[in-house]
């Protein structure tokens, strides 16, 4: 299969290009490069070694990002070796400062962002992309910056192309030439909100003492806050949001209760009460489970090796060069780690049972169970995410009601939806609920709330 045509039925079929048989653990295809798939979990956790595979630098499979929309320097999450452990040195200590904001900053950008709503919401999933961007960047840049959320998308848009080895690629940037244009727009506009928010000079003062200059340090920071965690946190939050519409109204209620409790005794959303919702986290990780985001990663052997597989094809050997794409999508529909692998089980992470299944829980370019460290690949955000999106999701299912057009569906065949339903979420209604209750918790935001909800 040549390499366009691999890339056309990537994009076409996506996740189900490589589906397994599960007589094997991988799958040898060409989504516009030749490469081995791995599907099995042990396979894939096999994958997280970093001294036997590399990232490809500024790349994701068969996509990569335009270095003029990262100034040229390599993001974190596609560095390697020594240079890879300081940028991620770097940026988990702005992540640790961050994260001690995050759930006071998560519960004002979703109540916030609802008072602008009314009862029918459009451009729905733009909205929680905002909550996303609400969320997180007062907490890295400050709070008196305001950033445009529909600016980041644009930029995001623009960002990323096919490889440009192709006569594919070539006709595809000729098509999205103007996206390119918009996006570097953003961008220019994003770096000056950077540069002239309240928490920039100290932000470079840090990455000076990692060794970084200015330009190294803002396009770090302008990747991470963007693409790793914006971007990342939005999917997830939308696949959350419209896996709730597919559980009973009896398990919401049961979700509701366990978060109403928690917030009421902490008096909001806070670290204490995040903690006392394990529910909602097991929720949350199922969400990650049935549809992650990233559901993949792109390495290169580094040298000869031997990767484990747990079927009865045994150990595989993997030549030095060759691509090793690695399927979270599928290792984490693997029976032999987790059973009913087809079903949505918000359950599943719960007790002790649950809490052992975490280790075969793949997500955020790591095993679940790994503690973010300059020395692996696990997102130094890990924590933030699930905080971002476990606080955003007891908020919503907690105080407010609504009715979706269409049932969402996943098939794992949209490679543009990372992890969200195929059809994009769209509200038939919105309405606020248990108003009392929200104003003893939330009194700053309900007057805003009350009165753009319950107005036609």
């Amino acid at each position: 299969m040549g390499n366009a045509l691999g890339y056309l039925k990537w994009l076409r079929s996506y996740n189900q290009v490589f589906s397994p048989d599960r007589h094997e653990d991988f799958v040898e295809t060409n989504i516009g490069f030749p490469c081995r798939v791995v599907t099995g979990n042990k396979a894939v956790q096999s994958v997280f070694d970093i001294d036997l595979f590399r990232k490809e630098e500024f790349c994701f499979g068969p996509v990569e990002v335009r270095q003029d929309f990262t100034d040229g320097v390599c993001p974190s999450i596609t560095s390697n070796g020594k240079i890879h452990e300081r940028r991620k040195a770097l940026m988990m200590d702005v992540i640790a400062e961050a994260y001690k904001e995050i759930p006071a900053s998560t519960a004002n950008a979703v109540l916030s962002s609802i008072a602008s709503w009314g009862r029918r919401p459009t451009d729905f999933e733009s909205k929680l992309f905002a909550v996303s961007a609400g969320a997180l960047l007062p907490t890295i840049f400050g709070k008196t910056t305001h950033f445009n959320a529909e600016e980041i998308e644009v930029y995001m848009s623009g960002m990323i192309e096919l490889k440009p080895d192709s006569f594919l690629a070539t006709l595809l940037a000729l098509l999205e030439g103007n996206k390119r244009i918009e996006g570097r727009r953003a961008m220019a506009n994003i770096l000056e909100k950077m540069r002239t928010s309240e928490r920039y000079l100290q932000l470079m003062d840090l990455g000076k003492s990692h060794g970084f200059d200015k330009t190294d340090t803002t396009a770090q920071l302008l990747f991470m806050a963007t693409f790793n965690a914006v971007v990342g946190m939005a999917a997830n939050l939308v696949a959350s949001f419209a896996r709730l519409d597919t559980i009973r109204a009896e398990d919401r209620e049961e979700l509701r209760e366990e978060a109403l409790a928690a917030l009421k005794k902490h008096g909001g959303l806070t670290g204490e009460a995040l903690a006392e919702m394990p529910k909602t986290e097991s929720f949350v990780l199922e969400v990650l489970r049935a549809s992650p985001s990233p559901d993949f990663w792109s390495t290169i052997a580094t040298r000869p090796a031997t990767v484990q597989y747990s079927t009865e094809s045994g150990p595989q050997k993997i030549k030095a060069g060759e691509r090793v794409y690695a399927s979270s999508y599928w290792a984490l529909r693997d029976p032999a780690v987790f059973d009913k692998p087809d079903d949505f089980v918000w359950r599943r992470f719960l007790g002790p049972e649950g809490k052992a299944r975490r280790e075969h829980h793949v997500i955020f370019h790591g095993r679940l169970i790994d503690t973010p460290a300059p020395s692996n690949h696990m997102c130094p955000g890990k924590d933030v995410g699930l905080s971002v999106i476990k606080g955003s999701i007891a908020i919503l299912n907690t105080f407010f009601g609504w009715d979706l057009e269409e049932p969402p569906v996943w098939t794992g065949t949209y490679a543009a939806r990372l992890g969200k339903p195929d059809r994009e979420v769209k509200i038939k209604s919105f309405w606020l609920q248990h108003p009392n209750v929200l104003k003893e918790i939330f009194p700053s935001n309900f007057d805003d709330i009350i009165d753009l909800i319950t107005c036609d």
